[in-house]
């Protein structure tokens, strides 16, 4: 879901423009909502063979997740930083 957001763009900064597509967040919201559903739903948890996370685990699943996120953000001000030096 985080590289979703990320993929707009290869140099602008995934927070620019952030709330512009609403479908794209309505998607996104959808699919929050069903992993979460098959990781806390009793009867998903047994058709997907999952089990129910507690507020520590999903932080770390939120946070590992976000990773790619915040390294292509990274990514994208070094880039913006030499096209700026070379221009």
């Amino acid at each position: 879901m985080f590289n979703t957001v990320n993929s707009r763009s290869e140099t602008v900064s995934a927070f620019s423009h952030l709330l512009v597509n609403k479908w794209l967040w309505g998607a996104i919201a959808l699919g929050v909502v069903l992993q979460v559903a098959v990781v806390e739903v009793p009867f998903l948890q047994a058709a997907f063979s999952t089990a129910s996370l507690d507020l520590t685990h999903w932080a770390v699943a939120v946070a590992m997740a976000s990773l790619v996120l915040w390294v292509d953000e990274l990514r994208k001000l070094v880039r913006r930083a030499r096209l700026r030096a070379t221009a």
